[in-house]
This record gives C-alpha cells, sequence and structure tokens, in this order.
C-alpha cells in the first residue's frame, strides 16, 4: 500500500513525487515510456524559484540554459522589445534535459519507487472510490499496486482522467493552432537573449534561444494549414522561418538539429482537477495551448501545490475534501485566466493586419516623438485594448 501512486514521470509526476518524497510518504511512480525523451513545449521556464526549492536550478543553469531577460514582439515587420515584466528571468532548457532531471531528482527519495516501461490499464476503484492500478510491464506482467491516493499526471490523454471519468469543465468548441517545432544550430544571437515572438499572416513563431547554444523555433499554424503542415520537412520547416524578414538575416549559417515535432490542430480544455481518491496534475487536468508558454512552470507549480495538500490530508489537518477543493480552487486561480488569454491571442492571429494597419504602425515606430507619447499614454492605451479591465 503505497501512500500516492503517481501516473505519469514528467514535469508535473516527477515533481509532485519528489515534494512528497522528501515529507516522507511512500510514492509510486510508473511511466508507459522507459525514459523521458522529446516533447512539444516552448522550452521556457519563467518560475525559476520553484526549481530551486526542487533543488535543481543549479543543475538546470550548468546544463547551458540561458538567461532570457527580454521580450521582443514582431509585427509583421515591426519590433516592440523590452524587459519581461512577469518574471525577473526565463530559462530555455530542452525538454530532454529538464525531464531526465526531474525523474533523477525524484528516484534520490528512498520512499520515491520509480517504474518505467509500465503502462496503466486499469483504475482499481473500491466502492467508487480510485484505490490503485493494474499495469502491464515491457514484458506483458500484469501487475496491481493499491494507494490511498491515485494522481494522474500522464499528459491530455491521461489514462487516470479516462479510468476515473474526470469530468470537463470547459473545452474550446474547435481545434486551435497546431505546432511545429525544431531545434537550431547556429543562429545569429541576439545581444540580449531575449523570447522572440512573430506574428505572421495567420501564424505566430516563437524562437528561443536555449541549451547547446542552439535556439527553439516554433510554428505555431491555423487549423486550416494542417493538410499541408502535416507534411512538412526540415527542408519546408526553414523556408518557413526565412520567410520572416526580420529573422531571415540570422539564419543565414544555421542549420536545422534532428526532426521536425509537434503535434496538430486540437482542442484546449480544463478538466475537474479531483475526485474520490484521485486527482489530476499537469495536461491531465488542464491542457492550455502552448501558445501561452507556461506549460511547463504551471505543472511543476500545480504540483507543489497539490503536495502540500496531499501531505494535509495524510497528516490528518484536512479531510479529503478540504484540501483537494484547496488544490483545485488555486490551480484554477492559475490556469483560467491563462486559458482565456491564449485563447484570445489565438483568436487575434486570425485578425487580418491590412496594409493601411501596417502603415500606420511603422509611423508609429519610425517617429521617437509618436513612441513617447504612446509611453505617456501607456495606462491608457491598455486599459482601453483590454476593454476598461485589467489584462491577463
Amino acid at each position: 500500500m503505497y501512500d500516492v501512486i503517481i501516473v505519469g514521470a514528467r514535469c508535473a509526476g516527477a515533481s509532485l513525487a519528489s515534494f512528497l518524497g522528501r515529507r516522507g510518504h511512500s510514492v509510486l511512480l510508473v511511466d508507459q515510456f522507459p525514459y523521458p525523451n522529446a516533447t512539444t513545449s516552448t522550452h521556457i521556464l519563467g518560475e525559476s524559484d520553484v526549481y530551486e526549492r526542487l533543488g535543481i536550478l543549479g543543475k538546470m543553469e550548468s546544463a547551458g540554459a540561458p538567461f532570457l531577460t527580454r521580450m521582443r514582439v514582431d509585427l509583421e515587420g515591426t519590433v516592440f522589445e523590452s524587459d519581461i515584466t512577469v518574471t525577473k528571468r526565463a530559462l530555455g532548457l530542452r525538454r530532454e534535459l529538464l525531464d531526465p532531471l526531474l525523474l533523477q531528482n525524484a528516484a534520490r527519495h528512498r520512499n520515491v519507487e520509480v517504474r518505467l516501461n509500465t503502462r496503466v490499464t486499469k483504475i482499481l476503484l473500491e466502492n467508487g472510490r480510485a484505490a490503485g492500478i493494474e499495469c502491464r510491464r515491457k514484458d506483458g506482467q500484469l501487475q496491481r499496486f493499491a494507494g490511498k491516493a491515485v494522481i494522474g499526471a500522464d499528459g491530455r490523454y491521461s489514462a487516470v482522467a479516462k479510468g476515473v471519468r474526470a469530468p470537463l469543465e470547459t473545452e474550446t468548441e474547435r481545434p486551435l493552432h497546431g505546432v511545429a517545432y525544431a531545434y537550431l544550430s547556429g543562429v545569429q544571437r541576439l545581444p540580449v537573449p531575449a523570447v522572440e515572438w512573430y506574428w505572421k499572416g495567420s501564424s505566430v513563431v516563437l524562437c528561443n534561444p536555449i541549451d547547446g547554444l542552439m535556439h527553439c523555433a516554433a510554428i505555431m499554424y491555423s487549423p486550416e494549414e494542417q493538410e499541408r503542415m502535416a507534411r512538412l520537412g526540415r527542408g519546408e520547416f526553414m523556408e518557413r522561418l526565412l520567410e520572416i524578414r526580420t529573422l531571415a538575416p540570422r539564419l543565414a549559417e544555421s542549420g536545422l538539429e534532428g526532426a521536425v515535432r509537434g503535434i496538430p490542430p486540437g482542442k484546449s480544455f480544463i478538466r475537474k482537477a479531483y475526485g474520490c481518491g484521485w486527482a489530476l496534475a499537469g495536461d491531465a487536468g488542464a491542457f492550455l495551448h502552448p501558445v501561452a508558454g507556461v506549460g511547463i512552470d504551471n505543472a511543476v507549480c500545480t504540483a507543489e501545490v497539490l503536495a502540500d495538500e496531499l501531505h494535509a490530508f495524510f497528516t490528518g489537518a484536512k479531510e479529503w475534501e478540504e484540501a483537494m477543493r484547496s488544490y483545485e480552487e488555486q490551480r484554477n486561480n492559475r490556469i483560467y485566466p491563462q486559458y482565456r488569454h491564449s485563447l484570445a491571442t489565438l483568436e487575434t492571429a486570425g485578425d487580418p493586419f491590412t496594409e493601411t494597419s501596417a502603415g500606420a504602425l511603422k509611423m508609429l515606430a519610425t517617429f521617437p516623438s509618436l513612441v513617447k507619447k504612446i509611453g505617456l499614454q501607456a495606462e491608457a492605451v491598455i486599459s482601453f485594448l483590454s476593454g476598461g479591465q485589467n489584462h491577463d
């Protein structure tokens, strides 16, 4: 009998195992894959404090993750750049490096047992309460494990969410932009490392430096482009990037490292965070479109919250319902504004940018006095653009 069984050993699951393991709780951490591999991600981590609390921030920095302190937004050739205001710094690190660090950190706790190559086939229920898992090892052997709580941290197609029939709280009506991404070497670097955002037609392109002196470039394309993008190869991927006039000169000596990966257009959603004996973490509970750029931080930070509430339950400080209700409330306070903002951003991508608008924007950026006047009225501009409400 484990205190907690966690299904999924990536950002959310491995972090949760670490936070629980350091408090002495017995944890079984299972994953269907033999080792964390590449996965679709913006590879941007903004909340460095949580990684310091996990004890891996120094290792992340030693892996060569550059500090990103600037935000650069390019709207069809007109560029806006500033210090990042939502965090003091962000880090750019490949998931192929981050996820093993998180898994190794979890496994170092004596009371955390890690079983990879183990696919969950059934959630075991007792009187309607999640009480364990049935799983199949790579050699075909079926095993059963009992736990006081079962946590789904196994991504947006979560077997746990399916097994307990976790209710959907909200879901987009139609599929959102698909994502194709790749690693590039030889990109001419900006003087100050920045998160680069390019509006290009109905697409959004993100580009930011990561470890290994590389960049991660992600093309977010409309569902209408799915047929074309499904056949996207390395050459076509570079051609799309070279269409960006202000980025193309920096790609003269660049090349792709590895394959082009990604996800097709799909829906974003938020599921009920908990039920009788179960809870969901990371993308299993809330899948936000990668345009939000917060998936990694959300997974790790909400895992810390869930660990706090599970600890309160196991120590008798709270009943299950009280603890999980608190977890869900904190998760929702964090997730819902991001969810709404990501949808608004992608909706904006479909708005046509006319030549008249482009000309006016260039004029605003050309004359320093106009820039200064806009700056002096920045609060009023933000209030106007957000309909008189505070910006998410």
